[in-house]
């Protein structure tokens, strides 16, 4: 009798000690489900929105602001109101380990670019973002930021990063570094940033495509010890015939300059020729992204 007391016992106590088991696991699951909702936004299946705001120049005489300048107090407004939403600033590279892991994105993403380079944006935009804990990509111009490395120049009007300070800033955590071409950024008769030229051979056009962007990776391997992962097209121009070009260069990412929110989903696609709104003076982060 007490031998089949003893086993019924033990019977009741493996199955409660399963059952707390059971509920143990299932309490696991669901609160690393709930740790991962609240790092990562809901995604439907049709994508997360990513708006992606593009400035120039940043100066601080209000005389020249127009479509690529705005003034110092437009920027630090802007990020004001970013903050004030919500929203959590992203570089481009977090958006490549999202599509290509699933690495987490925040609840409310939005990127910062900024383009060109130029040394107006150290001046302005650099601090204002440190400050305001966020941070931005910038795309870079190889041949000024050689031109003002070997010619020092301080001028926010014109003036370009030099390697030390775009080397600074980058060290720093708060700016990503993106490839803007060695020297093809020009717009003048023919010549329309990276695209092929009128009756230019399909074979020549990649030749000189591949040599001006592979010099620009070289010179960021020379000076930051890597090179880019991500490209921003000078001008917004791209085409079917340079993609073969920045795919053998090893571009995961490149940017262009549609206005219109981009979607973020798992499909690496999506990171080709990525939207931006421009931020022209006169016209707020807060307008864009009330309608984007």
């Amino acid at each position: 009798m007490r031998r089949k007391r003893a086993e019924k016992f033990e019977k009741f106590v493996f199955r409660a000690k399963l059952t707390t088991l059971t509920f143990a696991v299932l309490g696991a699951v669901l609160s690393l489900g709930a740790v991962a909702a609240r790092m990562s936004p809901a995604d439907d299946g049709g994508g997360i929105k990513l708006p992606v705001l593009m400035y120039h120049a940043i100066m601080s005489d209000p005389g020249r602001s127009g479509e690529y300048v705005i003034t110092p107090d437009e920027f630090r407004r802007d990020l004001e109101y970013i903050a004030s939403q919500g929203y959590e600033t992203v570089l481009l590279s977090d958006v490549v380990d999202y599509v290509e892991s699933g690495a987490p994105l925040p609840d409310k993403p939005i990127m910062i670019t900024l383009d060109d380079g130029y040394y107006n944006n150290y001046l302005y935009a650099y601090p204002a973002l440190k400050e305001s804990g966020m941070r931005a990509v910038i795309s870079v111009i190889g041949v000024e930021a050689d031109r003002y490395t070997d010619s020092p120049d301080l001028n926010e009007a014109y003036a370009h990063c030099s390697w030390d300070v775009l080397r600074e800033m980058e060290s720093s955590g708060v700016i990503e570094l993106l490839s803007h071409s060695y020297d093809m950024h020009h717009l003048d008769g023919e010549v329309m940033g990276i695209a092929r030229r009128s009756g230019e051979e399909l074979a020549a056009y990649r030749s000189r495509l591949y040599a001006d962007l592979e010099r620009m990776q070289g010179r960021f391997r020379a000076e930051l010890g890597h090179a880019p992962e991500g490209f921003a097209y000078p001008f917004g121009f791209s085409t079917a015939d340079s993609r073969p070009v920045i795919e053998r260069l090893g571009f995961l990412a490149t940017l262009g300059v549609e206005g219109r929110t981009f979607v973020v989903t798992r499909d690496l696609s999506c990171l080709e020729n990525i939207p931006r709104y421009n931020r022209p003076s006169g016209t707020s982060a807060r307008s864009i992204l009330e309608t984007a």
